[in-house]
Order: C-alpha cells, then structure tokens, then sequence
C-alpha cells in the first residue's frame, strides 16, 4: 500500500514538473496578457470550475468576455467576481456600466458608473471615462437636463475634451 502511495506521489510531482497537470488560472492570464481572449475565457471558466482562485478567475473571464465583445457574460462573470470576493474597483464597476451600456440599460449604467466614481484609487483617465459615460447614459435615458448639468461640469474639468465639447453643443439644442 504504501509502495502505491509513493507511485502516486513521484507521479503527481513529474507530472506537476513537465507540466502535464497544469493551473488554468495561470493559463488562462497568460493568454489574457497575450491577447488571446477566447483561450483566455476558456481557461478562466475552467479554473472557475476547479475553484483555483474564484474571485479573480471570475474576474479574467469578464475581463476576456469583453474583449470578445461578450457583454451579458462579461457582466455576469464581473458580478460573481465581486460577490467571491474580488476588489471591488472603478475599473470592475466601470466594466459593468458598460456593458450594461452596451445593452441598453441605462439606469442600470449609471448605477455603476456612479458606484464606480465612488471608489478609491481611481486614476484620472478612469474617472474622466466614468464621468462621460454618465453623461451618454442620461442623454439615452432621456434626462436632457442631468445630462446638460454633468456635461458643464465634465467641460470645466477637461476643456481639453473635443467630444466633451461637440456633445455640451448636441446637448444645447434639446
């Protein structure tokens, strides 16, 4: 018996070794660094199911899913990120106002980008992305006069924004 058990082990460890037995989280960041966002996704979902790393596997897959343009599974796989206990960020919270953006949720949109401005840590360019992405979010939701107040605020702070600008004109005719 305990001839079997050391086989098992030398075998576990070679295996581990020539990589045979290999940590699809790490697989799966490797080709999201790569840019290979389908194997990306794959090797998330089945670290996910292997349970290695939950909350930050939950995140790589959203994170690949919206670079395929895969929006309701990026939202979904964000969601079970935070609630598995991944950092609550601007950036996952950005994430998710977008894709709610993509499919038309505004409310849902500004909730998050909203929640998202309230993080910590927020670099600049987040926090300009989330502020404008409110202002597009309300325009579409029909709230003109929400949308002409963020906008004069968002302007004063980036002058320098072009579109910023072309939308405050957009927004002065309604």
């Amino acid at each position: 018996m305990k001839r079997i058990q050391l086989y098992i082990s030398v075998f576990l460890m070679a295996a581990m070794l020539t990589g045979c037995i290999t940590n699809p989280y790490k697989s799966g960041m490797e080709a999201l660094s790569d840019g290979q966002y389908e194997e990306a996704a794959r090797q998330f979902k089945e670290a996910v199911k292997k349970e290695q790393n939950k909350a930050d596997s939950y995140r790589g897959l959203g994170l690949a899913l919206w670079e395929t343009k895969d929006y309701e599974k990026a939202k979904e796989a964000l969601e079970n990120a935070v609630k598995e206990g991944s950092k609550k960020t601007g950036t996952i919270y950005n994430l998710l106002g977008s894709c709610e953006l993509q499919a038309g949720n505004m409310k849902e949109a500004i909730a998050y980008f909203e929640e998202g401005l309230k993080m910590d840590g927020n670099d600049e360019e987040l926090t300009q992305a989330m502020r404008f992405n409110c202002i597009f979010a309300y325009e579409k939701l029909g709230d003109v006069e929400t949308a002409k107040r963020l906008v004069k605020e968002y302007t004063a702070d980036y002058p320098e924004d072009g579109s910023a600008a072309k939308e405050a004109q957009f927004l002065e005719t309604r």
